[in-house]
């Protein structure tokens, strides 16, 4: 659930970066491209989210 949590987090403040860079933009290779970024960071945000959950439970779950 937390790994859940972080994923979407990280997704979405990703998602506001490639809002920013392909805003105004109306050529087809844009939208392609804009696509592409959506899925490397759909990528990005799930091994961010994984390791996160892990130096969390590193830190704070072994005492």
């Amino acid at each position: 659930m937390l790994k859940a949590f972080f994923a979407v987090v990280y997704f979405c403040i990703f998602l506001f970066f490639i809002d920013l860079i392909f805003r105004n933009t109306l050529s087809v290779f844009t939208d392609i491209l804009a696509v592409i970024c959506w899925i490397i960071a759909l990528i990005l945000s799930i091994g961010m989210a994984d390791y996160t959950v892990k130096k969390v439970k590193d830190k704070y779950g072994k005492k």
